[in-house]
């Protein structure tokens, strides 16, 4: 699979005089569409990786409500980071991630929904399983995607994606599971969902992809495709996950049973759409 190359494009605010053109080109929209996935280079200049990176200090310093850490395994997490940091706000607010995702989901309106930290420390053992994402997450719609971007350079050594090429397609929405290194703390059991499938006692029989990156490159997925982590072996170089996550018009409240409690917002009546400053417009700009 060859990967698109973007101009850097950090929080450039969109001028007046520059020319018209595809911020994303028709062969990458029509891969992602397929495949469910693809890698971007080169979107977060190196400027916002340093500030990026200040922000997840700062977060795993003084960790916010949110938080999640498994010291036993090394592993840091949280969500709703932009709510708590500026930086983050600023970043998912002004980048132009925002016009990509519209570009590539269809949506003429794309709001902030949340963004996430996944952080494995050097050496650190956790996998993350084999799971799609938006079971755990009370929405439903089409229109809702991730782009998850490396703040260290991320290998096979460390920890990084993988992906089932073409399974949001599929329409199994599989049961969510912790990431915790016991079920302690699991997810409330949905009649309506599957097990997630067991890829790593058959990996041959999928369609498995990754990519190597850089600080500043990130993964445009869709929130139903399969994907999952093994654990960072590489003792010298940590594993630094910034995600942000978008939706489109299609998308309504759906506060599904087993869905994240931290994710659900009493303001919004299961079916309305997600027409609120607590989910705001990022694109259009001039919204």
């Amino acid at each position: 699979m060859s990967d698109t190359v973007l101009d850097r494009s950090g929080l450039d605010q969109p001028r007046l005089d520059r020319p018209a053109q595809p911020v994303v080109d028709e062969e990458t929209i029509e891969r992602f569409r397929a495949d469910g996935v693809v890698a971007l280079r080169n979107v977060v200049d190196a400027e916002w990786v340093e500030r990026l990176r200040e922000g997840v200090a700062a977060e795993m310093a003084s960790p916010s409500p949110t938080a999640h850490a498994y010291e036993s395994t090394g592993f840091f997490g949280g969500l709703d980071l932009w709510r708590n940091h500026s930086v983050f706000e600023e970043f998912v607010l002004g980048s132009r991630l925002g016009e990509y995702a519209s570009a590539m989901f269809g949506s003429p309106t794309v709001r902030m929904y949340y963004d996430q930290l996944f952080v494995k420390a050097p050496g650190a053992s956790q996998p993350v399983p084999w799971h799609n994402d938006q079971p755990y997450w009370p929405i439903s719609g089409r229109q809702v995607m991730s782009f998850w971007i490396a703040l260290d350079e991320v290998d096979a050594t460390n920890g990084r994606v993988e992906y089932v090429r073409g399974s949001h397609a599929w329409d199994r929405w599989f049961q969510p599971r912790t990431f915790a290194p016991t079920n302690a703390h699991d997810y409330t059991q949905n009649p309506d969902y599957e097990p997630a499938p067991d890829v790593e006692a058959d990996r041959d029989a999928y369609d498995i992809v990754s990519f190597d990156l850089q600080p500043g490159d990130a993964i445009a997925f869709w929130a139903m495709v399969l994907h999952g982590s093994r654990g960072n072996s590489n003792p010298g170089r940590a594993r630094r996950g910034y995600a942000v996550r978008y939706i489109g018009d299609d998308v309504r409240y759906d506060p599904r049973i087993g869905t994240a409690d931290a994710l659900h917002y009493a303001e919004l009546e299961p079916g309305a759409p997600m027409a609120t400053d607590h989910y705001p417009i990022v694109w259009p700009r001039s919204a």
